[in-house]
This record gives C-alpha cells, structure tokens and sequence, in this order.
C-alpha cells in the first residue's frame, strides 16, 4: 500500500514533469520577438521572416464599427472616416459607441502589412477562429469566406471553421480587409492570426492536427477494448462507463483548436456548440458512476440516480434550446461538475486507504487537472499555441494503467487460484490412491482369512455361516473394485493405463460380474437377466478391464432401481458388439445425463446419501469404452429407467490359430531362465558369447550406481550369477571417476540418488559417451510418464520400473549389451570396409608406376611390386575388423603406402621417422595409416613442391603418443572445425572421422587436430599406458 506522503511526493512530481513538458513544448512554438502592428499598419521591412516559425498580426488593427466596407471605397494608406484602433487579438465591445438592445455586432477590420519585395516567397495567413461569420479579403480580393457575415442576425449563416489565407508572392504591401459579424461578448478577433512563409504555416497547421488526430486516436483505441471487454465480462459494467467517457473525451478533442468533426462534417456554429457542451456534460456525468464500479464503492445510489436524471434533464435542453439560451445556462454544467468532483472525490478518499492501485487514478486526475488549469490560462490571459495532447493522453494511459493493473492481478490471481486448486486436487487424487494402495493390505488380509476358513476341510462350517462368509468375501471384492476405481480414476487423467487387449469370450465375464454383484439384490424384488448367446462372438478388449466396466454399469443399475428388473443384452450391429444394461430404475433428466459420465457427478442428492458412492463408476467406464474405441451412451427419462450402451470391436478370427503361434519367434519362460543362469552349464550365455568375441575381455563390464548398499550387493549377487563383470559405485560422482579411468558396457543406475541424481548423473555421462558407446539404464520406482520422459530427456537408453522383474532386468540388460557391442563392430567393419575400398586411381597409378620400372629399372619393380602385394594383403586381412593390432603390423602398412606413394612421387614426398623402438603396445587397427594417407593425399601432394611428413611415437609417463605432421597446405580454423563435426565429404571422406569415433570409444579421447594455413597440419593422439598394458596382457 503506497503512503500519504509517498503518494503526494509521486502527485508532486509528476506536475513538475508534465509542466515542464508542456513549458518545453511552447518555448519551441512560440513566434520569435517581432515588431507588433501600430495604428493599422505592421512594418516587416528589414525584418527577417524566419522560413521554420510563424508570426503573428497583433497589435493595432484599424477598424470600423457596424459597418462592412468595400475595399474598393478604401483609399491606400488612409483610414475609413468613421475607423478607430483596437487590441487584436481582443474583445470588440468598447468599439462600439451607440447602445443596443441587440446582442449582436458587425463591423470591418483592417491592417496593411509592409514587406521587403521578395518575388521568390509565398506568404500565408492561418486563422484558427473569428467568432461567427467572416469574410477575408487580401488587396481587394475575396481570398475566403467562413459563413456569411451580415446586419441582421442569422443562424444559419455562422462558421467558425478554420482556414488558411495564401497571400501575393511577391511581399511589397499587402491590405488585409475582414468582413465579422457575431455576438458582443465573444465575437471579433478574439484569437491571434498567424502569419509567415507557406512552408512555415503548413507545418504549423499539418503538427497541430496531427497532434489532434492522434490523441483521438488514443481515445478510440481505448474505448474500443473497454467496449470489447464490457461485451466479454457482462458482469463490469465500469468498462461501459470508461468506454462512454473515453468516446465522449474523444468528441470534445474533436470540437477544440482545429474542430477536425466541423471539417470533416460542416454544420452551423450552434450545432459547434452544443455538441461541445454535450460532450462535456456526458464526461462530467459518467465519471461518478464510473469510480463507484471502479472500486465497488458503497454509497446512495438514489443521490447518483438524481445526478444522472439531472445530467439526462440538460443534455436535452441543450439539444432543444436556441443557442443564444446556451451561454447563460453554462452555470448548470459548473454545478453537474462540482457534484462529479465532489462525489468522486469522496469515492477516491474512501478507495485510497484499501486500493492500492488508486495513484493510477490520481495520477490520471492530477493530468486531466493541470490541463483544465492551462485552459483556463489560455482563456484568461489570451495565450496562444498549437492543441497540446499530451495531458489528455498521460490521463488516458494512467486510466487504461488501473484497467491493466486490475486485470493482471485478476489473470494473475485466477491463475493462482487454479494452480491451487490443481495442486488441491492432484494432492487429493493422491491420497485417494495412497488410501486406496493402503486399504488393500488388510482387504487382502480378509480375504484370505475369510478364503482360508471357507476351505479348511479340518473345520467344516455350518451352511448359515459359510453363506455369511461367502456374502463376506462378495462384500469385500466389491471394496476392492471401489478402491480400483480411485486408483484407475488417477491412471485415467495421467494417461497411464495401458490395455492389454485379447479375443474375449463375452458371456463369462458378465457372468461373473453378476456373480459378483448378485448379494446386493438380496432383499430386492430385482429380477437380474442375462440375455447373452453363448455363440455371441469374441469381442477385441482387456478382459480386466470389461468386467470393470461391466461392474460398473451394473452397480450403478443396482443401486438407482428400487424394484424391477435389470438386464444385459448383446447384440450385433454396424460390425460392432452393442452391450446393454437396462433397468427399471429412477432414470435421469436431461441435466443429469449431460454430467453423469464426469467424475465425482451424481444423480439425485437424496438418493446419493442413500445409496453412496464416490460417482466415479460411470466416469471411469465411459473412459475405458473410449480406449478400447468404443462409445458409451444412456437413454433415460425421470422415474422410466436408463438403458446404457455401449460398443466393442469385434475380435479378428482366424481358422489355424496354431499355425500363427508356431510361427511366431520363441520367449523362453522367465523362471527357466533364471534358474539356467544361476546353475553352471556347459552352454554359455548369449551375452557371454558375444563378449567372448572380444580378444581382451572375459566378460562385459557392467557399473551398477546407487546409495543404498543393499541395493548394491542385491543387484551386484545376481548380476555376477549371470556372469557379468561387475563393478558398484555409492554415489553419481564415484560412478564418474570409475568412467575415467576404466570401460564399461552398460552403466545401471538408480534414480533417486542424493546430490547428483541419476537424471543428472546421466547428463554428465552423456557429455562423453553417446547413447551407443554407452548405454544407461535407469530403475526408478515412479513409472508416470513425466518421470520416465525425464530419463530419456537426459540421455537414458532405457529404464526398469522398481521392483525389478529379474526375467525383466536380465533381458534388458542383453539387449543394451548387444546394442554396444555391435555399434562396437559397426566402427571395426566400417575402418576395415574403409581400407579394403582401395581408390582406383591408386590403384591403376602404382600399376603405371610398376609397367614403366619394368623398362628402366628391373630391380625397382621388384621391390615395388613386392611392397604393393604387401600392401594389398594387409589391406585385406581379416585382423582389420580387431579392436586393437600390434603398432609393429600398423607400422609396417604405413611404411608399405610410403614406399609406393615416393616411388610414384620421387623428391615430392620426404619422411621423416622418430619412433621409439623399445615400445611394444596395441593401436586401433588403420588408425595411423589413415592419417598418413590424409596428410599425403591432402596436404603434400596438392602442392607442385611437394612437403615432408613426420611420424613420431613417444612415450611419457603416462601416455604414449603418436603423431602425423606435414608441412602442406594447411587448414583455416573453420575448416578443422568441420573435419571432425561436419558430415563427410567428398574431399575428405570418413576415415578421420571413423578413427576419432573408434578411439573416443576405447580411450575416452579421440584425434588432436591442429593446423595453419600455409604451414601444414597436425594430428594426433594419445593412449593411456595403464589401457594398453592391459590389452596387451588379454591378448597374449
């Protein structure tokens, strides 16, 4: 809540500003200092007219009292005999000597203006308002006409209009002769008349309706949306009023300085008149109601009626009455304002100490004040300037800012009110289910006591008491549907049942149904009939489901039939099964059967109280009919019963069931498989199998990731029975230290995990490893589909529901590994497809090479021809598609492709080797080979001169690093770039890429690539000792 004092600090300062606004605004439209016209005549000569300002004509004009002189009968440079001065702009009253009774007044006025002689210049006169009918002659000229001026007083024949004069180029002397006539009071010229080059004149005129033009615009805009919103919002009717005030507002802009409605719509000066004290009027009248809608002010409605009565009673005088009536009931519109502000500001005082949004209001007002003060100035002491808007406007925009405000909080507090009422319901759904999930374990417990005691053979019971606890059991399996409605109706609105559809026998399931709801019609002279065929056709549904939607209908036939009869029938129709329940119950009207299949919606409230119920049944049923992709409808009358229909499709029959099973692949069952994993057999796994493909691993490596040790040890038991290698990390970052420094084939994690859950965990792992390097899998105990979206979003490649089914955790587990391990084999087989397509053009120039030794040199085609066969069976051999091959065999491929590219290249191509014979370790199979082939083909050879290309393998502590280095064309930084992120091209194929993917996966790191322009390029990589050492131990 905004302060008193905070409140008047704010008011303060805003009148500061938009004063200065406005005292800015006119300093820049004010005419500059001029000479001002003396005894009839204004000297311009050696005077500067000024081309981006105007000049106004005040000072002493000449003029002639009750007469209209002809210019004509004027000589030049004299006075009319019976002429005097008086004060333009100023009243005309004390020119005229002789005393009438009549209010009204003509005469002539005259002024000669003395110009330097300028034939280039057009000069322009602008008359904003002569009071109320002239004529404008220049040197003689009739130059325009506004109403007719006359002797006698004529209504008819009044303008007011503005206009523009266009005077003589030329300058010299120009006489300006103007014919008025009007009232005593207020007629004559009674505003200034500016006056200056026509470009000048033009600009003033084009601002000042401009300016006009876009306050009504404001005006419109804002009363259109109120409008708009009173039509949305009936019940507000303060928009209608806010609407009404900013039309009329708009009208009173309309009729002021350049009255843009005469203009546009020329009428007579009484008509001017009464629309402007019309439009005020309605202001005036519309503003009190206005505030008491606005902050739903109390008060006396009689006293506001009386106003509006009164307001209603002077717009009609005003609309009948002559205008000479008019100026002196203007008392009457004072006295409409004074009880405005007075009831207005009454409201205002009561709404500031609980409305916070009322120094929108103020502020509004405090704009509307200071503009009325400037009015008032301007009347007063004959101030002169262009329509200024922007008061009216800054009153708009702080009355529009309460409306916005109001809204916004309004949106803003229906959208809270509906979150909690969400929240409200999602925590009720939730208990609901938390009731229900908590109600079944000792409803479980009943019934299998009460099972137990029915079937002990040792304890035979009575018939009376096997028949109360056969009704027992019934009572209880009807609780146990009810509690399966609360839960289901919270599956429904998540969208989390999912059916398991089949070709269902229709007859035993409304069977038992009815078995199961036959107590209830103990006491009820009900006659329940089931008129099913037995050789009804299957029907395509979820078996479960069915008989829930069956009970459901039946129940609620049950419930709301006092006496009757209550029947299921099955028909055919349209290809469709049409289900039945009829009964002879209430029924329902048409109302109720509009809301019956929403949830918690009941029928009649006396019989709710009744019978019970949570009026989920029917809700429930009509959504399960909708999955199977059916429909559920009722026909009812009041006190005629309901009949319930609704449709299944029918199930597809085949004649050789068996041969379809037979063909489909066989799914071993889950406790064999179980049981086959955790005794020795001399068949191994088909995950085992798989790993064993892989020269340096026994087994798959799995990372298990939890906080719970339990959980751990529980999975960590089960999964070494199945013959995985296992590893356990407590927590998210020890599973990211385990990731550093060894390979897994399958990381399995928990969700809810302190500080780093597993979803986060995931996004970390995912900054490395793709989902094919590295497959994750999630066991979560949520299984809604927010929670399960969640994973995949950060990068799982599958998840387990807790309690994990073992058959269910030991196929996914298969499936993930198998997915690694042949994205695994796609990199091997692809680097080995790679080298095996040798390029013809290799090929068919190393063979030019060998044709053409053979005629010089025979002994150099030998050898060549031996290095190329060694090449070729390299190229080919199987051992391509290993992980890893001995540096030696790598280096010996290397060195075959640079003994044949130098015999076809000569002094072209240099290389320089720095290797460190001692070292004996495993690379990836064509890995340096293919940045050689890169460097010669892409760097050196493009170059007439040729280059060097160095080859260096080193060892540090912990690494041992290979590097190709050539000083050819070079790469800009763009270029790089694009090697490894880029799609291949044509140019460079996708070989780098294919031996940075390949290495990523096995060392965690892929290719270093530097390069420059002009200076060659670099690429290299590094393998860990700790790695390498222990592939080469598996390997031996």
């Amino acid at each position: 809540m905004v302060s008193k004092r905070k409140t008047l600090i704010i008011l303060i300062l805003f009148v500061i500003a938009i004063t200065g606004l406005r005292l800015t605004f006119l300093h820049y439209q004010n005419p500059p200092a001029q000479p001002r016209a003396a005894e009839g005549v204004l000297d311009l000569r050696g005077w500067t007219i000024p081309d981006n300002r105007t000049l106004t004509l005040n000072g002493e004009w000449e003029f002639t009292p009750s007469r209209f002189i002809q210019p004509e009968s004027l000589s030049a440079g004299s006075p009319a005999a019976s002429a005097s001065f008086i004060q333009v702009p100023g009243a005309w009253e004390q020119a005229f000597k002789e005393s009438t009774d009549s209010p009204y007044r003509y005469g002539t006025y005259r002024l000669r203006i003395l110009m330097d002689d300028n034939s280039d210049e057009t000069y322009k006169l602008r008359v904003n308002r002569i009071n109320h009918a002239s004529a404008f002659y220049v040197n003689g000229q009739l130059a325009f006409q506004n109403g007719l001026p006359s002797e006698n007083q004529d209504p008819s024949k009044t303008r007011v209009n503005p206009y523009s004069v266009t005077l003589p180029s030329g300058g010299g002397t120009v006489e300006i002769i103007i014919h008025v006539s009007g009232h005593a009071g207020n007629g004559g010229l009674t505003e200034s008349i500016r006056f200056g080059t026509e470009k000048a004149v033009n600009q003033l005129n084009l601002l000042s309706v401009g300016l006009q033009v876009g306050l009504c615009v404001v005006f419109l805009i804002h009363g259109i949306y109120a409008a708009m919103l009173f039509l949305f919002r009936v019940a507000s009717r303060g928009l209608l009023y806010f609407s009404l005030i900013m039309l009329m507002g708009m009208m009173t802009v309309l009729v002021a300085d350049e009255k843009l409605l005469f203009v546009w719509f020329p009428m007579p000066y009484e008509y001017h008149y009464k629309i402007a004290i019309l439009s005020y009027i309605a202001v005036v009248a519309f503003i009190p109601p206005l505030f008491r809608h606005m902050f739903d002010a109390p008060g006396k409605i009689k006293k506001l009626r009386w106003f509006t009565v009164y307001s209603a009673c002077y717009a009609l005088f005003l609309l009948i009455s002559p205008a000479r009536y008019i100026e002196t009931s203007l008392i009457l519109l004072g006295l409409g304002f004074l009880f405005s502000v007075i009831d207005s500001g009454k409201i205002l005082i009561r709404a500031f100490r609980k409305n916070e949004d009322v120094i929108y209001v103020l502020i509004g007002l405090t704009a509307l004040g200071v503009n009325i003060l400037w009015t008032i100035a301007e009347g007063r002491f004959d101030l002169e300037w262009i329509h200024y808007p922007f008061d009216l406007a800054f009153a708009v925009f702080a009355f529009a800012a309460f409306w916005f405000k109001r809204f916004f909080r309004a949106n803003a507090q229906t959208k809270r009110l509906a979150d909690e009422l969400r929240r409200a319901n999602r925590q009720k759904d939730d208990f609901l289910v938390s009731t229900s999930h908590e109600l079944r374990n000792p409803l479980h417990g009943i019934l299998n006591i009460t099972h137990s005691v029915l079937e002990d053979p040792s304890s035979p019971l009575p018939d009376e008491h096997r028949n109360r606890l056969e009704i027992q059991i019934a009572v209880a399996r009807r609780m146990s549907f009810m509690l399966d409605d609360l839960i289901d109706i919270t599956r429904l609105k998540e969208s989390t049942i999912r059916l398991q559809p089949g070709n269902v026998h229709l007859l035993p399931v409304v069977n038992g149904v009815a078995d199961v709801l036959r107590f209830m019609l103990d006491g009820k002279p009900i006659a329940l009939h089931i008129d099913v065929d037995g050789q009804f056709p299957k029907v395509r549904a979820d078996e479960n489901r069915l008989a829930q939607i069956l009970f459901n209908l039946m129940h609620n036939a049950i419930k709301f039939t006092d006496a009757g009869t209550i029947a299921v029938l099955a028909e055919l129709k349209h290809g469709l099964a049409h289900i039945h329940i009829k009964d002879t119950g209430i029924g329902m009207d048409e109302e109720t059967r509009n809301r019956i299949f929403a949830p918690y919606e009941q029928g009649d409230s006396e019989r709710i109280k009744a019978v019970g119920g949570f009026g989920l049944g029917l809700s429930i049923a009509k959504q399960l009919v909708d999955l199977h992709g059916g429909t559920l409808d009722v026909v009812s009358s009041p006190g005629q019963g309901s009949v319930f229909t609704f449709t299944l499709p029918l199930a597809v029959e085949t004649d050789d069931e068996a041969s379809i099973i037979s063909s489909l692949p066989f799914i071993p069952d889950a406790h064999s498989e179980i049981a086959a994993a955790s005794v020795p057999s001399d068949e191994p796994e088909r995950s085992s199998k798989t790993a064993a493909e892989v020269p340096w691993r026994s087994a798959p490596r799995l990372l298990i990731v939890d906080d719970d040790p339990v959980n751990l040890r529980i999975l960590e038991d089960m999964l070494c029975t199945w013959h995985y290698d296992v590893t356990t990390a407590a927590g998210a970052s020890e599973a990211l230290a385990e990731l550093e420094t060894a390979q897994f084939d399958l990381v399995i994690s928990d969700v809810m995990m302190p500080h780093i859950s597993g979803y986060e965990f995931t996004r970390l792992a995912r900054q490395r490893f793709s989902v094919s390097e590295l497959p994750i899998l999630l066991l979560t105990a949520r299984s809604r589909p927010e929670d399960l979206y969640a994973g995949f979003r950060a990068g799982a490649n599958d998840y387990a529901a807790k309690p994990v089914d073992a058959w269910e955790l030991k196929s996914r587990i298969r499936s993930l590994i198998d997915l690694k391990l042949s994205f695994e084999e796609r990199l091997r087989m692809e680097a080995a497809w790679l080298q095996a397509q040798i390029r013809p053009h290799f090929l068919f120039n190393t063979m030019n090479s060998i044709a053409a030794l053979g005629a010089m040199d025979v002994g150099r085609m030998q050898r060549l021809l031996e290095t190329f066969s060694h090449y070729l069976r390299t190229c080919f051999d199987y051992r391509n598609a290993d992980k890893t091959v001995a540096i030696d065999r790598e280096l010996s491929l290397v060195r075959s492709y640079l003994y044949i590219e130098r015999e076809r290249f000569g002094e072209r191509l240099n290389v320089q080797w720095e290797l460190d014979e001692s070292l004996h370790f495993l690379v990836p199979p064509l890995s340096i080979q293919t940045l050689v082939e890169n460097a010669v083909n892409h760097g050196l050879l493009p170059q007439a001169r040729g280059g060097t290309i160095h080859i260096r393998i080193a060892s540090s502590e912990q690494h041992i690093e290979v590097s190709v280095r050539d000083d050819g064309a070079g790469m800009s930084e763009s270029a790089l770039q694009q090697v490894l992120e880029a799609p291949p091209s044509a140019s460079m194929g996708i070989g780098i890429r294919n031996t940075d993917r390949r290495l990523r996966q096995l060392y965690g790191a892929g290719l270093q690539l530097h390069s420059t322009l002009g200076e060659g390029t670099t690429a290299s990589f590094k393998l860990p000792k700790h790695q390498w050492a222990a592939e080469k131990k598996n390997t031996n």
